[in-house]
């Protein structure tokens, strides 16, 4: 075995010499950063140390198809001059190419082309995802993870997100297995997870806040169940929302079927006296009254009940089967009072639950609950990391479960 250690200020020149001197067979032993220069040197350059090794003798060659193309241009004749070329014998050149797909074999070539295809069409689909983003340079995507970064992206991940995940995600991987989508799937769900955080609220006074129509109400009930049926709490309920008498009917009758105390408020002192009376359960949720917001007026009406209370956590409920510009939007109205957490809802009506990601993101705030479907108690779980990251990468609940 040949052995040889190589200095050169990069990497890729360290290479290029490994490849001249010992050829594409020698193998990388390590590799280090090292400081260069003279003794007497004022200023030593840091350049890469890169030791190689070439196995004498040369390992068996694998009958794969490419090595038998390339036996096959090795053993070519040379060059013939015009004339032979033209008496060259056509029945024997069928003969050859016989031969080598003899060798090769019929379900191999097959085979190769198929994932060639496959892999010209991921290419395509990734290429028409990132035309006209001068973030992403979809050359530097390899094979293979191409249709990854597709996949997220259909799923509503934002581009630049997706590319730098993917990326990310090909320097961790096992790259014997780049090829097995269950594994990948996998990695890729423990990648996102890193994105989401569990909110875990430290005062008890749950405040659910949000637009019109994301679920607030319903939200409110399954929690109010969840935390007196499951984690055996005394839960107590503060409506503020009085502009819908159905919706205050709603939550009223869920409260007397779970015996749970429900009270109305309608001003920042009945809030403050309703607060007060419930001081003695170990929770309380509080469902406000929907705003747009586009509604500027409205929504000072809603802050001015809770601002200067510093018994409440605030959690903004946003609604997935809305646009995630509305969504952001919303959050950017709403941030006027400490929002502490999020809450997702109607996860079972969008194609597209990658834009919690992307709002995750944006805003940099934790997750307490992801909301989907009517039923109560059930059809909500809590934000744990990874149960979100399944929940986006699989495409909904329901596939979570089944898997």
């Amino acid at each position: 075995m040949i052995v040889k250690t190589y200095r050169a200020p990069t990497m890729q020149d360290a290479i290029k010499k490994i490849k001249e001197e010992l050829g594409e067979n020698a193998l990388i032993l390590s590799y280090k950063k090292v400081k260069q220069g003279s003794f007497f040197s004022f200023f030593k350059k840091e350049v890469y140390e890169v030791t190689a090794a070439l196995d004498e003798k040369p390992p068996e060659e694998e009958k794969s198809f490419k090595t038998v193309i390339n036996n096959y241009t090795k053993n070519q004749p040379k060059p013939k001059t015009k004339e032979t070329v033209i008496e060259e014998n056509i029945e024997e050149r069928i003969k050859r190419l016989e031969q080598l797909i003899y060798k090769t074999g019929k379900e191999n070539i097959e085979r190769l082309v198929s994932d060639i295809k496959a892999d010209i069409d991921d290419l395509k689909k990734a290429i028409s995802y990132s035309k006209k983003s001068e973030e992403i340079d979809i050359s530097k995507i390899p094979l293979g993870m191409n249709k990854h970064f597709t996949y997220m992206c259909e799923i509503g991940i934002k581009k630049k997100y997706a590319y730098k995940i993917i990326m990310g995600l090909y320097k961790t991987i096992d790259k014997k297995r780049i090829n097995d989508d269950d594994y990948i799937k996998e990695y890729l769900s423990l990648v996102i997870s890193q994105f989401f955080k569990q909110s875990k609220p430290t005062n008890k006074n749950i405040v659910l806040l949000g637009p019109t129509g994301v679920g607030k109400t319903t939200t409110l009930a399954k929690l109010a169940a969840i935390y007196k049926l499951k984690k055996d709490k005394r839960v107590g309920i503060i409506t503020t929302d009085t502009y819908r008498i159905g919706a205050v009917d709603q939550l009223l009758n869920y409260a007397k079927i779970m015996d749970i105390p429900a009270l109305v408020s309608i001003t920042k002192e009945d809030f403050r006296n309703a607060l007060e009376e419930l001081k003695d359960m170990d929770i309380v949720f509080v469902d406000t009254v929907g705003r747009s917001p586009q509604d500027i007026e409205r929504l000072k009406e809603l802050f001015d009940i809770f601002k200067g209370e510093n018994r409440l956590h605030l959690s903004l409920v946003m609604s997935l089967n809305t646009k995630e510009e509305d969504c952001l939007n919303a959050y950017n109205q709403f941030k006027v009072l400490p929002i502490n957490d999020l809450i997702f809802t109607k996860l079972d009506e969008t194609k597209t639950p990658g834009t919690m990601l992307n709002i995750v993101v944006k805003t940099r705030k934790p997750v307490f609950y992801v909301s989907y479907g009517q039923d109560v108690p059930t059809d909500i779980e809590e934000a744990q990391p990874l149960k979100i990251s399944s929940l986006i990468i699989k495409r909904g609940v329901k596939d979570v479960g089944s898997g």
